[in-house]
């Protein structure tokens, strides 16, 4: 749904362009040029539990910018929810005409912390009735690293980014059980409570639009 939604933001941006593009290129830059803060939708590759989200941007001077973005997901047995936040540099190409709004690249530090409740598994398979197994894992994240990427601001007050982020990531798990049980060796157990593990790299891709106000 997140991806009809972002496929449908970018179609009424391509109708309203020309229309925006003629007062933007009168008044001499783009329409998110002159805005200061912007919210928007992303939606992301890398992370089984984070797929899409919300984040909120401020300019903090004429090349610098502070993002926030958040991801939640709730349902019966896939929980997580996520918080972050990048600081940027921008560095915008000259020579764009003006009735395309303004393109460029930015990079910078970013950081947060997720958590995550899930259940999944299999019951008795149809085909032999031999065997299931299942596992229910809780923990927490923090994440430390840097993100780049590729923006562009219309003529309009809309932004359409993509950014890649390699990150370290710590994990805790505070609950970590898994069991397998077949009919000919009874039921196996695994429990693995408050254990730690480091992940590098990670890397996040990243595809959002922002509306600038």
């Amino acid at each position: 749904m997140m991806k009809k939604l972002l496929a449908s933001l970018i179609l009424c941006a391509i109708v309203a362009m020309p229309a925006f593009a003629k007062n933007s290129s009168s008044s001499g830059q783009s329409g998110s040029a002159s805005k200061n803060m912007a919210a928007g939708l992303w939606i992301q590759a890398g992370n089984p539990g984070e797929h899409f989200g919300v984040d909120f941007m401020m300019r903090m001077g004429s090349d610098i910018t502070l993002d926030v973005y958040a991801h939640m997901y709730l349902s019966d047995d896939d929980n997580s929810l996520g918080a972050y936040l990048g600081y940027y540099w921008n560095f915008y190409l000259k020579g764009v005409p003006k009735e395309l709004g303004r393109m460029g690249f930015y990079v910078g530090p970013t950081g947060g912390f997720g958590f995550w409740d899930n259940e999944y598994g299999a019951g008795w398979l149809e085909a032999n009735k031999r065997y299931t197994w299942w596992r229910d894992e809780t923990g927490f994240a923090i994440r430390a690293g840097v993100t780049g990427g590729y923006q562009w601001e219309f003529p309009i007050p809309l932004q359409f980014y993509v950014e890649l982020s390699p990150v370290l990531e710590f994990h805790y798990f505070a609950w970590d059980d898994y069991y397998y049980e077949d009919r000919d060796h009874g039921r196996i157990g695994d429990y693995d409570d408050d254990d730690v593990e480091w992940e590098f790299p990670e890397f996040y891709f990243r595809v959002g639009l922002r509306f600038w106000f």
